[in-house]
């Protein structure tokens, strides 16, 4: 798929407080539980994934089932004016390499030593970056449903865009934590 085709969006489940998007096969050797503890789990080995393009994280902090889209754009910060109005933060650019098939899901859906819920994103091999954008959905009004759950419309918890760097000058994240806290007012 060509970078300009590229616009999924899939509920993905995470019991790690961790997914992401990674090439797939990045991580195809990793079969057995501590494979995947030492290649996947470990921080400092996640961030060596990353540093190399084969993962980006979208790090939440906390378990459960968040609504992702991924989207091939021109440029980071082309959101819809929905999107932009619910905005929360966005993280710096990560690298991401592509051979032509990413995965979408939690962390340990990552290689196959257990059956997890991933989703397949075929893309034109290249070099990549990724913008995680974080939006609350939940502010906008009709947001939410009558049974509290996203309504059929609601906007998406995040939006991850990828592009091309095209004149390579750009530093990449190569942190686990997605976005940076804050910083307060006292501090």
């Amino acid at each position: 798929m060509q970078l300009r085709d590229l616009d999924v969006s899939h509920a993905v489940a995470t019991s790690a407080g961790l997914f992401g998007v990674w090439r797939a096969s990045a991580f195809d050797h990793v079969n057995e539980l501590e494979q995947w503890e030492s290649e996947v789990s470990d921080d400092s080995a996640l961030e060596r994934q990353i540093a190399a393009g084969a993962f980006v994280p979208i790090n939440v902090g906390g378990n459960g089932v968040f609504q992702v889209t991924v989207r091939g754009v021109e440029t980071p910060g082309i959101l819809s004016e929905r999107e932009r109005s619910y905005l929360l933060t966005s993280s710096d650019p990560y690298l991401l390499v592509s051979d032509g098939v990413l995965e979408l899901g939690g962390l340990e859906a990552v290689g196959n030593y257990i059956d997890a819920d991933k989703v397949e994103i075929p893309l034109d091999s290249g070099r990549y970056a990724a913008v995680v954008h974080l939006v609350d959905w939940q502010a906008e009004p009709g947001g939410r449903g009558p049974d509290g759950n996203p309504s059929a419309g609601a906007l998406p918890d995040f939006v991850v865009e990828i592009f091309v760097d095209i004149h390579g000058g750009l530093k990449y994240r190569t942190k686990v934590g997605t976005f940076d806290r804050p910083r307060s007012r006292n501090a």
